[in-house]
Order: structure tokens, then C-alpha cells, then sequence
């Protein structure tokens, strides 16, 4: 009778775990356990990567050009608000505003920025990024659509929260496609050339 270990159960969704034999010649046909694969359906990782700062900078320098238009820093704020002209259409009242004046891109825009940061910090499988994006897309789509279309509005909060949602499935996705080097591997390199 042969004894065959159960994969682990991740979320309900079976998860690959086994013996890989190790290719190295002077290993005498050891095999090593394969690392556990961090991007399995449906789970959703938090990790820290210093991309994220990108997203943050330009949360900054849109929060910063009200304050420099206020504050006797005019030209840079004229400078930071023709650079974000050429991603977003800027209309004042499609803007918050902090500091007697409009911030440098619109609500939506605004909410793409915050959701790419949180976005970097996640990570899930491919497909459930790429269908996350895709529902994004069509939503923000919608919105647009209807008020074009005299249903709704201008709703600010509305505009932010699917921004943030675009954004948010946008970078998941681009976090997701990045192919993640298992610690195991490194540490063994290590250890073996020492």
C-alpha cells in the first residue's frame, strides 16, 4: 500500500506542494520540498515593494499645489499643474479642494493615485487581477456614460471610490504579473557557494 500526501487546502483551492529532485550532480539525488507558491487562486498577499512610493510622490505633489498656488510658491504650483494637464482634464469643479484652492487633478484622477498605491502593496493570481481590472474598466465606464448621458450628477465621492477601484485593480495587476523569487532558492544559492 503507497502513502500519498495530501496536498495543503488553501481558501477550498488545492495548492501544489511536493518533492522536486534537485538537478545539481554532486547533490547524490537528494530531492528538496518545493517552496510554497505564493499566488494561488484567490488568496491575496500584502507585500511591500518600493514602488509604491510612486504613487505616493504623486499623491504629494497633487495635494502640494494648493498649498504653493496659497503660499507665495506660485510658480511651482503652476509648474506641478501644467505637468498633471497633460493626464488629467483638471476641470475645477470635478476637483477637490484644500487651501482655498482646487488640488491638480480631479476626483477620479486623485483616487487612481491612492488606489495604485494600495494596488502595489497586494498581490493575487493573474486572472482574478486581469477580471478585477476588467470590471473596474466597465464600471468607471458606466459612470461616465450616464452622466454624459444627463442620469446623474457630478458625484465627487462616487468619482473617487472608482478611481480608487481602477487604480487599485490596474496595479494589482501589474503587481501580480511580476514573477516573485522564492527565499528558499536564494538562501540555498547562498549557503552551497560559501
Amino acid at each position: 500500500m503507497s502513502h500519498v500526501a495530501a496536498s495543503p487546502v488553501v481558501l477550498g483551492i488545492e495548492s501544489p506542494q511536493g518533492l522536486k529532485p534537485n538537478r545539481r550532480e554532486d547533490s547524490y539525488g537528494t530531492a528538496r520540498a518545493a517552496p510554497l507558491q505564493s499566488e494561488s487562486r484567490g488568496n491575496l498577499l500584502f507585500l511591500w515593494t518600493w514602488w509604491v512610493l510612486l504613487p505616493i510622490a504623486l499623491i504629494g505633489a497633487v495635494l502640494a499645489v494648493p498649498y504653493f498656488l496659497t503660499h507665495h510658491l506660485g510658480p511651482v504650483g503652476v509648474a506641478l499643474q501644467h505637468g498633471f494637464a497633460l493626464v488629467c482634464h483638471q476641470r475645477t469643479e470635478r476637483c477637490f479642494w484644500i487651501f482655498g484652492a482646487p488640488v491638480a487633478v480631479c476626483a477620479r484622477c486623485l483616487g487612481i493615485y491612492v488606489g495604485a498605491a494600495i494596488g502595489l502593496l497586494t498581490r493575487t493570481s493573474r486572472s482574478l487581477a486581469m477580471r478585477s481590472l476588467m470590471v473596474a474598466t466597465a464600471i468607471n465606464g458606466f459612470d461616465a456614460v450616464t452622466e454624459l448621458a444627463g442620469l446623474h450628477g457630478n458625484w465627487m465621492g462616487v468619482r473617487f471610490g472608482l478611481g480608487l477601484m481602477l487604480g487599485a485593480a490596474g496595479a494589482l495587476l501589474i503587481s501580480s504579473s511580476i514573477p516573485n523569487v522564492p527565499q528558499a532558492e536564494t538562501t540555498q544559492g547562498v549557503q552551497q557557494t560559501s
